[in-house]
């Protein structure tokens, strides 16, 4: 499991992550010896997120303009790009975003304009 972090800037511009293999959850929070076969089993089997698909990296989301008291987002990053997304379940659980809303929607939070 890559658990590397990622900063903003570089989700902001990476053409590795996308609406198909990742997804944001904001305001969580992961500690180092987390069971990431649990995390991956209650997205896609209770949550109902990404039926299919298995999780192969968590990533910190770092640059957040407050720091340490900033929110803790991270992208949650899958294999099986071919197999969708359940947009209704994303919807059950606002807490996950799409890569691409939440460069949009969060941006103020990492980039001070």
């Amino acid at each position: 499991m890559n658990t590397d972090p990622i900063a903003f800037e570089d989700l902001m511009t990476s053409d590795k992550y996308n609406d198909s293999n990742s997804a944001v959850i904001v305001a969580t929070i992961f500690n180092e010896n987390e069971d990431w076969q649990s995390v991956n089993d209650i997205i896609a089997n209770q949550i109902g997120f990404s039926k299919g698909k298995n999780l192969i990296g968590v990533h910190r989301i770092t640059g957040n303009i407050l720091g340490d008291a900033g929110r803790s987002d991270y992208l949650l990053e899958f294999d099986n790009e071919q197999v969708q997304f359940n947009p209704f379940a994303r919807l059950q659980f606002p807490d996950i975003k799409w890569v691409s809303d939440f460069i949009n929607n969060y941006k103020s939070d990492f980039i001070e304009e």
